[in-house]
Parts: structure tokens; C-alpha cells; sequence
């Protein structure tokens, strides 16, 4: 577990990894060869074209060698009309068709693929696999502890970890990864040449779009409203990487 300790690039988040990229990576290659992709749609290419961007910059920051060469990545436009985008350990990126009505600009789509490059890069899904790990280690563990309890008392033993594992480690930790990602995400769209301001107009007109959405407390991903504070609070590092850039 010790020698899994590692730093997220940019924010030198420490974190815990005990699955490994190449692991997730080969996973993430069967899975994205069974999705139901859209062909011949002309619109793959401002998707690769942005997405290639945004790895161009984000590569800047890649000390351990997670992002595949450009050639290696593919892209796909996916016939799911939810409004989702993912990218993959490996080199997958996918973007719904249901994610289009949100995304008209190129500054739009790389709102949302430098989010998903900043997962990758970051491998935010080796931590999150590794978290589970841990916690099912744990329940063995307290089931183990508790064996020669009453059936009730180990049950309430048991749902109590479960409770405190999911909403105090497992969902926060889901929300970190999100406004790491939005951080992430904008500094990449930024250094692209994209316009960061677009951050937080996307996510508002999106927000404005979205059903009801459960307490942050409840949820995966951070609230609107903090999403967009956060986003604005970093505006000032995105632009000043963009414009250290852009100087000779």
C-alpha cells in the first residue's frame, strides 16, 4: 500500500493506488470496443481535433507516462442520447450525442474534454477502484472482528461501516476528483488556447438544463453552485498558464 503512494499533477493531491494503470487500461479497451458507436458522423473530427489539443497541453505535466501517444488515442462519437462524455485509461474518449445540444463551440467541447483528460491523467479511476478495495478489506475485517457476535449485532456493525465508508470516504472522495478534474480541466482548455471563461457558462447552462439533482451531500459530483464558485476561483491561475505560454 506504501509504495502505491503517489501526487496528482498540478495540485500534488497525495493518493493512494493499488491497481494500476495498465491494468485499467486493458479493461477500459474491451469495454469501449462494445459501446454502440455512431458512424460516419462529420462531427467526430472537432472532437478529435479539440481532444488532440487539450492531450498536446496536458502531456506537460504527465511525469509518469499516463496519457498513450497521440496516435493511440480514438475517439468516438456514441449513440446514447444522455448528455455524457468519458474518456478511458488507454487512450479511449467518448462523446454521446446527447452531450451536443450543450457543446456548440469548440470552447464548449473543451470545457468538457479537458474535465475527462484531467480524469485520465490524473487516474482518478485507479484510486477510485483502489478505494473500493480498501473497503471491502475493511468489511471483511469488522465481519472477521465480529464473528462471535449475536447475527444482529454484527449486521448493525456492518451496515454502520458500510454507511461511514460510503458517505465519508467513498462519495467524497468522488466529489474531490470532480473539482479536481474541473481544475485540471481548465488550466488544459486554457493552455490549448481555448477560452476558459466558457468553464462556468457551460456548467450554468447545463445546470440550468438538468433535472432535480440530489443534496451534494448525496452525491458524486460536487454541487452546481460549487462547481461554477470553483471554477472562477481558479480562473485567474488558467489564464496566467495560458499567458506564460504565449510569451517567447
Amino acid at each position: 500500500m506504501f509504495t502505491g503512494c503517489e501526487t496528482v499533477p498540478i495540485t500534488g493531491r497525495s493518493q493512494l493506488l493499488i491497481i494500476s494503470n495498465a491494468e485499467l487500461s486493458a479493461v477500459a479497451a474491451g469495454e469501449f470496443s462494445k459501446m454502440n458507436k455512431v458512424s460516419n458522423d462529420p462531427r467526430i473530427e472537432q472532437i478529435r481535433r479539440v481532444g488532440l489539443n487539450i492531450l498536446t497541453v496536458a502531456r506537460r505535466d504527465d511525469a509518469h507516462g499516463v496519457l498513450p501517444p497521440a496516435n493511440k488515442w480514438e475517439f468516438a462519437i456514441i449513440d446514447d442520447k444522455s448528455p455524457n462524455a468519458f474518456a478511458m485509461p488507454g487512450g479511449k474518449i467518448g462523446f454521446n450525442v446527447g452531450m451536443f445540444p450543450y457543446a456548440a463551440t469548440d470552447d464548449d467541447i473543451a470545457v468538457i474534454l479537458g474535465h475527462e483528460v484531467a480524469h485520465v491523467l490524473s487516474r482518478h479511476s485507479s484510486e477510485r477502484v483502489s478505494q473500493v478495495l480498501l473497503v471491502q478489506l475493511g468489511a471483511v475485517a469488522v465481519d472477521h472482528a465480529t464473528k462471535n457476535q449475536s447475527a444482529r449485532t454484527r449486521q448493525a456493525w456492518l451496515t454502520g461501516f458500510g454507511l461511514g465508508a460510503q458517505f465519508g470516504m467513498l462519495l467524497p472522495f468522488s466529489r474531490s476528483h470532480e473539482s479536481e478534474a474541473d481544475h485540471l480541466g481548465l488550466i488544459f482548455m486554457a493552455r490549448a488556447g481555448y477560452n476558459p471563461e466558457a468553464a462556468p457558462l457551460f456548467w450554468r447552462r447545463f445546470s440550468n438544463a438538468s433535472s432535480t439533482k440530489p443534496p451534494e451531500f448525496f452525491s458524486t459530483h460536487p454541487a452546481d453552485e460549487t462547481r461554477i464558485r470553483q471554477l472562477q476561483a481558479w480562473m485567474s491561475e488558467a489564464k496566467a498558464q495560458a499567458n506564460s505560454l504565449s510569451k517567447p
